[in-house]
């Protein structure tokens, strides 16, 4: 931690002035800092006594506006203000510096905004913000700096293995980046930080680009690397797996170290500050080098949870995200800490075409998709003084509805969380394992959205489990468990999995689950074989082209529908080649290759019966049902009926009555239940309607009439209810303790507050 003397030397060295005022003034801010923030890892990161008590823990309702420099010419902080109040929002989040200083900055690596002439653009926006009551999240960026900045300071910056400052090749200009161990990242940081929050009115920081990529040899991380591990930092070109795996969990300890230095500046300006960063996919599996930041660093370190949730990603080519990937993203950050807000960052095209508009109507959809699940907002606007004042306004008040509508129902919405009983098991390890192309050529994403699509596609509420808060306890919620091809188990992940099913727990897994430590190395069999009923034989086929399954037991629920007019089903992708155990319901079986060419030749004597592909086991008080192939990755590839209905009815066969809702809606209507945190019997209802043209992105939405839903609750009854939003006759009708609800006509959102009772 930095001292007085440090800011002197600082000053010295610099080229910025600070006055003897300021300098006093800062320099006993920093004294208290200094005193209040000793280095330690997550662990030992703040907690609050009470998790309602801060403003930040309430629905927000967020505009960021990235400030270009030649904004400063014009910036009008009261304009600004009549914006928000216009779009219904409730914080912004608005450039303070780091790259370039919104500020009259007087400490050493300052780069003013050079258009922004005498004024002090912070000070204006955070004054009139205040007068509005409007909170203000200063975004500082530490990422890396212009040339000028570095050759004042090349000590503070990081290095290549050939000891030549590293720069970022996706900014113009180049900057020159820094590093989790380097003073630009840490002691510049915190003063910078710490003059922030004693001199201007705001609420909290905004970290951006918090990850750091690559390796880097600064002397910094030279001697911090041999400290702890003895060893040379690893040159990336020439380093073993084992060398890059080892650089890579220091690499990560030292970001969570560097993340809880910067909370820990924050914090001591006051617990009702926030500290928060954004985090990318959930779904990404990067390299065996990335940023040593994921979702599990954000739940443990931030205020609260922001990922980015963009229509598209940065990219040269343009792809649409599924159009339910902000409902999911909302539910598994509020898996993870459901007393944390969970926002969705969206808008500007990911990034890569920020000048023009998103789709209006994805957009909305998007919205209203976050919130079914319990999830808020942050409109990023990367062009101009804010969505009104810039050179495409098409989109400024696209997102005034949702805006409103959170306001105006505020506290009926505060602290809402899924309610599910299925869950989906997310496997960090297993998301890891994919940093390495498997043979099969399959994705991690792939099969988790397979599974949750057809859960979305029936109305079947479900949320995820991440693997390191797998316990007994968390487990007793849930009646059936999904492991889609979690390919990678510790053996207390298993032993854990095992006793639930024991005790009368459901499991449906696919593929590879269980065939794979915690670490990615293969077993011999799966460590789930007792729970499976089956045994890997040590052999995978490629069944990606004219692969079938065979029915063997057409009696079964899962297949007596199709089984009346046909015999095989399709099997695609791959099929791990498996052995029954005695006790096990063999339901589907492997068929070899049946080449389709010539067709004369496309027919086989008998349709073989000896490697089961789906198999039902009875384990103990519970029930599970394995497939040996991927019905999942299937679903989400090719979205044949055979594996969509597979997967279905598995669900409905396994989960029962405990699915509480049944509906008329197609499956482009996706509903939603969230309840309270403070307030179990409070609950929303949400129905969110996607039906549209059969293109991305949407064109226009289709109405949707006459949707009938029946809804079980936990045993309870209605006490009182209120609809939110509708577009048509709501009528909410209780039988004892089912719900039926009719909705005349659904054009994109309908909300229903429900207080229920025992």
């Amino acid at each position: 931690m930095s001292t007085q003397s440090d800011i002197k030397a600082d000053s010295e060295r610099g080229k910025s002035n600070i006055s003897r005022r300021d300098f006093l003034q800062y320099s006993a801010v920093l004294a208290a800092v200094t005193v209040q923030l000793p280095l330690t890892n997550h662990e030992g990161s703040i907690q609050h006594n009470d998790q309602t008590s801060f403003w930040y823990q309430q629905p927000l309702r967020i505009l960021q506006t990235v400030l270009r420099e030649t904004d400063a010419k014009s910036y009008d902080a009261n304009a600004v203000v009549s914006y928000m109040q216009q779009a219904g929002c409730n914080t912004l989040v608005v450039n303070a510096g780091g790259i370039v200083d919104f500020f009259q900055n007087p400490l050493p690596g300052a780069n003013i905004n050079p258009l922004m002439g005498d004024r002090d653009i912070l000070k204006e926006i955070t004054t009139a913000c205040q007068e509005a009551g409007i909170r203000v999240i200063g975004r500082v960026d530490f990422r890396g700096v212009e040339k000028k900045i570095y050759q004042q300071f090349p000590e503070w910056f990081s290095m290549g293995a050939d000891q030549k400052p590293v720069q970022l090749d996706y900014t113009r200009p180049r900057l020159y980046a820094s590093c989790y161990t380097g003073y630009h990242r840490n002691e510049h940081a915190e003063k910078f930080i710490a003059y922030l929050m004693q001199n201007y009115v705001l609420d909290g920081i905004w970290h951006n680009s918090i990850g750091v990529g690559g390796i880097c040899h600064c002397k910094h991380c030279q001697s911090s690397f041999e400290a702890d591990t003895g060893l040379k930092v690893p040159d990336h070109q020439s380093a073993t797996e084992a060398q890059l795996d080892q650089y890579m969990k220091w690499k990560s300890q030292v970001a969570d170290q560097h993340m809880e230095r910067m909370k820990r500046t924050v914090k001591s300006f006051g617990e009702n500050k926030v500290y928060t960063a954004e985090v990318f996919s959930m779904f990404e599996s990067g390299g065996r080098i990335h940023s040593g930041i994921d979702l599990y660093n954000a739940r443990d370190h931030f205020d609260f949870l922001v990922s980015v949730a963009f229509l598209t990603e940065n990219s040269e080519h343009i792809r649409y995200e599924d159009l339910n990937y902000a409902n999911t993203i909302v539910k598994f950050l509020k898996s993870m800490a459901p007393e944390k807000e969970a926002i969705i960052l969206y808008g500007g095209n990911g990034t890569a075409h920020r000048y023009v508009m998103d789709p209006p109507i994805d957009l909305q959809v998007w919205l209203w998709q976050a919130l079914a699940a319990g999830g808020r907002f942050w409109n990023c606007n990367f062009t101009g003084m804010h969505p009104d004042a810039t050179h495409d306004r098409r989109n400024a008040y696209n997102n005034t509805e949702a805006y409103h509508f959170v306001q105006t129902h505020a506290e009926l919405l505060a602290q809402q969380v899924p309610v599910a009983n299925v869950g989906i098991y997310y496997s960090r390890s297993t998301r890891l394992f994919y940093r390495d192309q498997p043979e099969e050529g399959d994705r991690f994403d792939a099969a988790i959205k397979g599974v949750e699509s057809v859960l979305m596609e029936n109305h079947i509420l479900h949320d995820f489990i991440a693997d390191d808060q797998l316990s007994r306890v968390r487990l007793q919620k849930y009646k059936l468990v999904i492991l889609p091809n979690v390919r990678c188990l510790s053996d207390t992940e298993i032993e854990i999995l095992i006793n639930y099913v024991q005790e009368g727990g459901r499991l449906m897994a696919t593929y590879a689950t269980s065939l794979y430590d915690n670490d990615g190395i293969e077993r011999t069999d799966f460590g789930l074989a007792e729970v499976f009923g089956c045994h890997y034989t040590g052999e995978k086929v490629n069944t990606r082209k004219d692969n079938y399954q065979y029915i063997l037991q057409p009696e079964h629920p899962i297949v007596a529908e199709d089984s009346k007019k046909t015999e095989l089903l399709i099997n695609a992708g791959y099929t791990l080649l498996t052995s029954a155990s005695q006790t096990p319901k063999v339901i589907c079986t492997h068929v070899p290759t049946v080449h389709n060419q010539p067709p004369e030749k496309a027919w086989v004597g008998e349709w073989s019966t000896e490697h089961p592909t789906v198999v039902e086991n009875s384990f103990g008080k519970g029930k599970v049902l394995y497939f040996a192939n991927q019905p999942d990755q299937i679903t989400y590839e090719i979205g044949h009926p055979d594996a969509r209905n597979l997967l279905y009815r598995s669900v409905k066969y396994l989960a029962g009555d405990a699915i509480p809702i049944e509906s008329t809606a197609p499956e482009s209507v996706h509903i939603g239940l969230t309840k309270s945190i403070k307030e179990p019997d409070h609950y929303i209802l949400s129905f969110v309607n996607t039906t549209s043209a059969p293109v991305r992105p949407i064109r226009s939405l289709l109405p949707v009439r006459d949707i009938s839903v029946k809804l079980r609750l936990d045993g309870k009854t209605l006490a009182s209810h209120q609809v939110l939003r509708a577009q048509g006759d709501c009528q909410i009708n209780s039988d004892g303790r089912v719900l039926t609800i009719n909705i005349s006509k659904l054009e994109d959102l309908c909300a229903l507050y429900l207080q229920m009772q025992s």
